[in-house]
């Protein structure tokens, strides 16, 4: 900008000099545009680790304690970075013991409010115990991948195989997702247990 560059300029009149006073050569505004097309995909990758109770009389489902491990290469913010693994984690815990479309044999949505689809509020969701490795990404110029995905595809997995592990002695090998009470206390009784 021309002009005293001694005097403190506002935001606003430094948006105003970029319509009105820019510098020879250049186009007046303030917007930037620029795209990245690696030359490759970048994978961020995790481990998690779920532990269950399992009350044998109401099939209520308690996660004691679940473990994640998210390698999503260089961190350029680790704020974002944990909401991101919290966020991903909460959403992966979702489909697996709440989340659920049902439909009658005519292919009707049964469910019609919250009340019948139910999303996990803070209430329901475990308190996460998270970590970070850190392998740069060599087709990312900063060595960054992505995170928040991660943790939403690795949190059912984790949750539904704990479940079926606190069940395997009796012989159960796969319970459908959402992991219910109702399912799990059906599936108890199908197995002989009792009060």
């Amino acid at each position: 900008m021309r002009g005293n560059p001694s005097k403190a300029k506002t935001i606003q009149e430094i948006a105003f000099a970029a319509y009105t006073n820019h510098p020879q050569g250049m186009e007046a505004g303030l917007e930037a545009v620029s795209y990245y097309d690696p030359p490759n995909l970048t994978y961020p990758f995790g481990s998690y680790i779920c532990v269950v109770d399992v009350d044998k009389g109401t099939g209520e489902i308690k996660i004691r304690r679940f473990v994640a491990v998210d390698d999503c290469g260089n961190i350029i913010n680790p704020m974002i970075v944990e909401g991101q693994i919290h966020g991903g984690l909460t959403m992966g815990l979702a489909p697996a013991m709440y989340e659920e479309i049902s439909y009658d044999e005519v292919g009707n949505i049964q469910g019609g409010s919250f009340m019948d689809y139910l999303v996990p509020t803070a209430v329901e969701t475990p308190k996460w115990e998270t970590d970070k490795t850190c392998t740069p990404s060599p087709h990312h110029p900063l060595g960054a991948k992505g995170v928040g995905e991660s943790a939403t595809v690795g949190a059912p997995a984790a949750i539904a195989n704990s479940v079926v592990d606190a069940l395997w002695h009796l012989g159960v090998r796969h319970i459908d997702i959402p992991i219910t009470p109702a399912k799990v206390w059906k599936c108890l009784r199908d197995h002989g247990v009792t009060d």
